[in-house]
């Protein structure tokens, strides 16, 4: 660790622990450039964020700097995993069919300023390049970009990359540096068995997870509200990456990484599963804003909105009664002295809490809950969560020129200021591409 600390002051985090060839590190200044230089534009056009908001990155020196990733990529899984080694200052060339129209996720809607809001999530600084993988100069194009890449990530359909001759099995062999990325539906053919080739999307991986089944009602499963299949693999494909680089590092070789949108659900559905292995029943389904294993943990009838609380332990459940619901009696009956007691009858305490609820004004309420600090949350639908005061956003140039107000990035480092680069038009790269690896 000493080692590091020494050595960060003088390169890019990527330069110290990630092992990046100085031939590389020529690569990144374009994308810098580019990035500086549209930054201070948008600042020359007046746009700030609406609120001080902050990623792993700054406008001087992001962290994943002189790493090159190539990414063969469609839809969403693979695009959020690129796009957030972007964020941290990698350069991420993104290959899209040479067909006019590149990732059909550019197609998806038009509620960002006319481009889809969908794409505009996954793609920002980004640089795209459309190839024709059945063209032999495009394919040579690639493997010189690929000589000098230290992540190739591939979401295509399954077999497709390595029929166009871009598999990671062959890429391993002939870069054995590189870090190889593959996403599938289900998996590789030893795991997935029948499943490995089949297409999957989210809402497909939702329902075979058995997912929708815990978010809809008895008989009618539902979607949970955003793709969380694609999120949730590209988030682990996101954390695998950095692992990979460390691993790099030590090793001095690249590894294979192989993940599917069904094993990311499946890990997200791992107390569900470990539930219905032990009882036969599984968790209660059908509850709306209410947790199946933790009680109170659910939404309740006020004299305005509802309101939901979340009571997490014994001292938590005493404070609810004595200060909110005026009831110290509570924790002491036997049917609701524990959370498993309080399961077995939650119908019994639904009603007591749902008398004293609608019994208050429901400021008022809030202010109890808020003054004795219980855990508590108003029920927001999207105009209360666009004007939520903990809602941080910052402002992504899209291609022709505009800008939307983004979800800022989640994590904070050392209160510095997010600086999301541009999102690419459709092969908006492709001649300074090709001339850099003529």
């Amino acid at each position: 660790m000493q080692i590091l600390r020494r050595a960060s002051t003088r390169l890019p985090l990527a330069s110290v622990i990630l092992n990046v060839r100085p031939d590389q590190r020529h690569l990144s200044s374009v994308a810098r450039g580019v990035a500086a230089s549209r930054s201070r534009s948008a600042l020359d056009a007046g746009v700030r964020p609406l609120r001080r908001c902050f990623s792993g990155a700054t406008s001087e020196r992001r962290p994943l700097e002189g790493i090159l990733v190539v990414s063969l990529e469609q839809a969403i899984a693979a695009p959020f995993c690129t796009s957030r080694l972007a964020d941290a200052g990698a350069r991420v060339i993104k290959i899209e069919r040479n067909d006019g129209k590149g990732d059909f996720a550019r197609g998806y809607d038009e509620f960002a300023n006319g481009e889809s809001a969908y794409f505009v999530y996954v793609n920002r600084g980004k640089e795209s390049l459309a190839l024709d993988l059945k063209s032999p100069d495009d394919q040579a194009l690639l493997h010189r970009i690929l000589s000098k890449a230290d992540v190739w990530v591939q979401n295509m359909a399954p077999g497709a990359a390595d029929r166009a001759g871009f598999g990671s099995a062959a890429l391993r062999e002939k870069y054995p540096s590189l870090i190889t990325v593959d996403i599938s539906g289900y998996g590789h053919p030893e795991s997935a068995g029948l499943y490995w080739d089949m297409k999957a999307y989210d809402m497909l991986i939702q329902a075979e997870s058995g997912i929708s089944t815990l978010t809809g009602k008895p008989g009618w499963p539902t979607r949970v509200g955003v793709s969380v299949a694609d999120i949730a693999c590209g988030m682990f494909c996101h954390a695998s990456v950095l692992e990979a680089l460390l691993e790099r590092k030590r090793t001095g070789k690249g590894v294979s990484i192989d993940t599917s949108l069904f094993s990311a659900l499946a890990d997200w559905m791992s107390v569900p599963l470990m539930h219905w292995e032990a009882d036969g029943k599984g968790p209660s389904i059908g509850n709306g804003l209410r947790h199946p294993s933790v009680q109170p943990y659910a939404a309740y009838e006020t004299q305005g909105a509802p309101v939901l609380i979340s009571i997490q332990n014994e001292r938590e459940f005493a404070s609810l009664c004595e200060k909110v619901l005026e009831r110290p009696d509570l924790p002491k009956d036997e049917k609701f002295c524990s959370n498993v007691a309080r399961c077995s009858n939650s119908a019994a305490l639904d009603e007591i809490i749902k008398a004293s609820f609608l019994s208050m004004d429901r400021t008022a309420l809030i202010d109890k809950l808020r003054t004795h600090r219980i855990a508590y949350g108003e029920v927001n639908d999207m105009e209360g969560f666009s004007k939520h005061p903990a809602l941080t956003r910052v402002p992504v140039e899209l291609p022709d020129g505009s800008k939307v107000q983004a979800v800022a990035p989640p994590a904070q480092f050392d209160g510095k200021p997010a600086q999301l680069r541009p999102v690419p038009g459709y092969a908006q790269h492709d001649e300074q591409i090709r001339k850099e690896f003529a």
